[in-house]
């Protein structure tokens, strides 16, 4: 994983500053200009360039007619086809910041980790799209504070303000599927003919017709550490991208892809066919001829590459052991985020309302015992559905079986990452969340069967039944945190588990 971070650029030797009073510049997403951090002067891309230009020319430039080899945003005068800069390196999960200027970075935006060791000068290709961050920091703050705001049970250190204040903004490398079809293509159809003695008759048709189709920036994430549950979750509007010019990652960071740009191309597919289908279907043609599901296959894919902005937030857990991520589209302001549990706060109001659904009930309802038995055995059925059913979802996002993404970086990587999947006690890690609700099950049903004198004996195996389901509550919240938590980087590296 590597991330780059622009604080300013450079040409030649000397570091490119604000043109006015050689401040450090960063890219301003309220005027779409990049502003000098020192005078408040701002710039278009345009006007930038052509101060940067007219300073070298000043400067006795050999040879002007060259000036667009140079790219404006490195240390080296590299080709305007690479960008490079400074790395650290974080010692705990392999991560990889980069800075162009003397700053160090202090800790990694993905595990938190503060051991961050200077590495060496990396280049990276330009790539040929960028959609400009259109949400300042401050903005995005203010969308993850309505939404967690909204969730009661959130716990307190999601909502502290030296939380807010790790929130960076960091450009994820995406790949853009162009899917263009343009030519004849052939679907067949089949219609009743005529009938004669026994056997019934079809004419079939071969259908050709010329078809001209484009859906253009049908865009996916190529990093591996930013899972496809949270960039499916913030689309992006590609018709505000823009040629790439390094200018506008001036002030964030940026994250270099590590999943080839093929990997994708199934799932644009599928979202182009439905429509290009739902097209076909509005020719009469189709269906003169008993033709009612046309479709289009093998589209031609342009593949670019484009930067998207995105808001990161990166929280460890209380208890250390795992990560939780917000998200905030830099384009629309959309949020997605990992919404854990304080479990003090729910049990709280879980048992004031118990208690009032008790009372009411006790005020106009007689309990029987029988009564009693079935509501504690369809309650802790319900619960056990739930644990079940959570426990799919962990496995589904602890293994990530359903990112194509991290599938893809795994594939290509030397290390055994698949290693920590295939020792993982599932068994044992289902069995000791949900023996207290099998309990609860059976004890009122055997209850029941025994045939006892004494109502008190159903009343007793139905409280332990209730009591039990009350403490399988914990274990419900602490699955949901499981749920809505990440491995920490380094647990990955070495083969953890966060569900252990």
């Amino acid at each position: 994983m590597d991330i780059i971070l622009f604080n300013n650029y450079e040409n030649g030797d000397d570091m490119i500053k604000c043109p006015n009073c050689t401040g450090e510049m960063k890219y301003d997403p309220e005027l779409q200009k990049v502003k000098c951090e020192f005078c408040a002067t701002a710039f278009t891309i345009e006007e930038l360039k052509e101060k940067i230009k007219n300073k070298i020319v000043a400067s006795d430039v050999e040879d002007v007619d060259n000036l667009n080899e140079y790219s404006f945003d490195n240390s080296t005068a590299t080709t305007a086809e690479t960008y490079e800069g400074k790395s650290y390196k974080c010692t705990q999960c392999g991560a990889t910041l980069m800075t162009f200027d003397d700053t160090a970075v202090t800790f990694c935006s993905y595990c938190g980790s503060q051991a961050m060791l200077e590495d060496k000068l990396l280049k990276q290709t330009n790539p040929d799209y960028v959609i400009p961050f259109k949400k300042t920091r401050e903005e995005c703050i203010e969308a993850y504070k309505r939404k967690i705001n909204s969730f009661k049970f959130v716990p307190k250190y999601m909502k502290e303000d030296v939380t807010l204040e790790k929130f960076r903004g960091i450009y994820m490398p995406y790949c853009i599927n162009n899917l263009k079809k343009k030519g004849q293509i052939r679907n067949e159809g089949e219609k009743y003919s005529h009938r004669r003695g026994d056997y019934i008759y079809y004419n079939k048709y071969a259908i050709k017709s010329d078809v001209d189709v484009a859906y253009e920036g049908i865009s996916f994430d190529l990093s591996s550490k930013f899972y496809d549950c949270y960039s499916m979750s913030i689309p992006y509007n590609f018709k505000e991208a823009v040629k790439f010019d390094p200018a506008y990652l001036t002030g964030y960071y940026a994250d270099t892809l590590d999943v080839e740009k093929h990997v994708y191309q199934d799932v644009a597919k599928e979202i182009a066919t439905p429509d290009a289908t739902k097209r076909l279907r509005k020719d009469n043609m189709f269906r003169k001829y008993g033709c009612n599901l046309p479709t289009i296959s093998n589209f031609d894919n342009d593949f670019k590459i484009g930067m998207f902005p995105t808001y990161f937030l990166g929280v460890r857990s209380k208890d250390n052991q795992s990560m939780h991520y917000a998200i905030v589209n830099g384009q629309t302001g959309e949020v997605a985020m990992d919404l854990p549990i304080d479990f003090k706060k729910y049990i709280l109001v879980s048992l004031i309302v118990g208690l009032i659904i008790f009372l009411v009930l006790n005020r106009f309802l007689i309990l029987k015992p029988e009564y009693v038995s079935i509501f504690s055995v369809v309650t802790a059925f319900i619960c056990l559905r739930i644990s079940s059913g959570q426990f799919k979802k962990i496995a589904i996002k602890t293994e990530h079986t359903d990112d194509k993404g991290i599938a893809n970086a795994k594939k290509k990587s030397t290390l055994k990452q698949d290693s920590f999947i295939k020792e993982k006690k599932k068994k044992k890690g289902n069995f000791k969340y949900t023996y207290k609700l099998w309990i609860a099950i059976l004890l009122p049903i055997i209850a029941y069967f025994t045939h006892f004198a004494e109502d008190m004996v159903y009343y007793g195996a139905a409280f332990i039944s209730l009591a039990l389901v009350l403490w399988s509550f914990k274990d419900l919240v602490k699955e949901h945190n499981l749920l809505a938590s990440n491995k920490l980087p380094q647990l990955e590296k070495r083969g953890g588990d966060l569900s252990e």
